[in-house]
């Protein structure tokens, strides 16, 4: 049977349970340093040695002028310089690409929070958390599949009797059995909060889920990680939790 439990009476899921650190590293890339100083090099060679034979054989008695010999070198002094940074960019760019990747492997088999009203079914089950940030007079809910129709929809009521929904944090897992047609493991589902409160104004609820990722997939757009039908970066990820409790307060 399906059911909504409220977890805490906390009105925000983008609060921290730990203390934020500050932490530094250091990165070096000496062969991207060492092949933009050769190319460097390469290049200055190049243009001293055109430039010593243009002056070998500029005409006495029409000589280069100095302000053009100056701003010849200044030029080169630039191009020398961009060469050096965007190498060095380059070392930078795939450093962390390589580093992205090996960190994404290190999520496989974690449940993860996602701030997003998309999750998917996994081992038979699909989970959402959301958080009510007022008393509410009125809470409808509704799932809907990959094609937009309805799946699932419920009225939430207040456990304690009387005409409002409390505010708080509250936990819904649904299986086949809650659905109105059977979905297979990875299919995509959507979850839609409406809610009011006594002044009949909209309120909106923030909508969690918690997915346990898969595998990880990347291509020359990013590194993505992967959980049943879903794909989302790390930087989705809200933080890896535990699957969630149900203890308290469970209205059908």
């Amino acid at each position: 049977m399906a059911s909504i439990t409220q977890l805490s009476t906390a009105t925000s899921l983008s609060g921290l349970t730990g203390t934020k650190i500050n932490s530094s590293s250091t990165n070096s890339s000496g062969t991207s340093d060492t092949a933009a100083s050769d190319k460097a090099k390469q290049l200055k060679n190049q243009f001293l040695s055109i430039l010593l034979t243009q002056m070998q054989h500029q005409n006495p008695l029409d000589p280069m002028d100095t302000k053009e010999f100056t701003g010849q070198l200044t030029q080169f002094s630039s191009l020398e310089q961009q060469i050096d940074t965007n190498s060095k960019l380059d070392g930078l760019l795939s450093s962390l690409t390589k580093n992205s990747v090996s960190a994404a492997f290190g999520y496989i088999g974690q449940n993860v929070d996602l701030k997003t009203e998309t999750s998917t079914m996994q081992d038979g089950t699909v989970d959402w958390t959301y958080a009510i940030p007022e008393n509410a007079k009125s809470v409808e809910i509704s799932i809907v599949d990959a094609t937009g129709k309805v799946v699932y929809s419920s009225t939430m009521k207040n456990p304690a009797g009387g005409g409002s929904v409390s505010s708080g944090i509250y936990n819904l897992s649904l299986n086949n059995a809650d659905l109105a047609k059977a979905v297979e493991n990875g299919a995509v589902l959507k979850m839609s909060i409406t809610a009011k409160n006594d002044a009949n104004k909209a309120i909106t609820a923030d909508i969690h889920t918690i997915v346990k990722v898969e595998s990880v997939q990347s291509d020359d757009t990013g590194t993505y990680l992967q959980a049943g039908g879903m794909l989302f970066e790390m930087g989705d990820i809200r933080k890896i939790v535990n699957a969630p409790a149900i203890t308290t307060n469970t209205t059908a």
